[in-house]
């Protein structure tokens, strides 16, 4: 074997080997779990709402990688319990356990994304400020939750919402 086929044998054998340790990586922090949200306040709990949320629900990966421009779909899903319309549009954000950092959307519409007869709130995010307010990028390989947080109008005053899900956060492969 020449010199040039040894190259391109040990050059497979260590991109081989760097896949393998991102993917045990991965399975590990998936195994692990995660810590469950705890509220700002103490005695915050019993006036909170609960809320679904579903992180990029028009994509097949949940998932965004460190590096990624442009934006990220964050939904809070409409029910029997919830109508979305009487979400305040000044009060989502959305924070992480990771940070003490909150991100608003710069852009907001209402769809039926999960095909239940409920309309949802479909929220976008930048994506780089996601990464830096929430501090992501540190997380690459982990899955991270993410919290959305915002205020709705009733009869009787307003009333605070949360609701959380998780999104992978990926290293940038070229």
């Amino acid at each position: 074997m020449n010199s040039d086929m040894q190259k391109i044998s040990i050059l497979g054998k260590i991109s081989c080997f760097c896949l393998m340790l991102v993917l045990i990586a991965i399975a590990a922090s998936l195994a692990s779990g995660s810590e469950p949200y705890a509220s700002d306040q103490a005695g915050d709990r019993q006036t909170v709402q609960d809320m679904e949320v579903r992180v990029n629900p028009d994509r097949n990966v949940n998932c965004v990688k460190t590096m990624e421009k442009g934006s990220m779909t964050i939904a809070v899903l409409g029910s029997d319990e919830l109508d979305v319309k009487k979400i305040q549009a000044n009060s989502a954000t959305v924070s992480s356990v990771k940070s003490a950092g909150k991100v608003e959307p710069y852009a907001m519409e209402y769809r039926d994304i999960n095909s239940d007869g409920y309309e949802d709130l479909v929220m976008n995010f930048n994506c780089h400020e996601l990464m830096t307010q929430l501090d992501l990028k540190k997380c690459f390989c982990n899955e991270v939750p993410l919290m959305v947080r915002a205020t709705i109008e009733e009869n009787e005053g307003a009333k605070t919402i949360e609701g959380s899900d998780k999104t992978l956060i990926l290293p940038r492969f070229r």
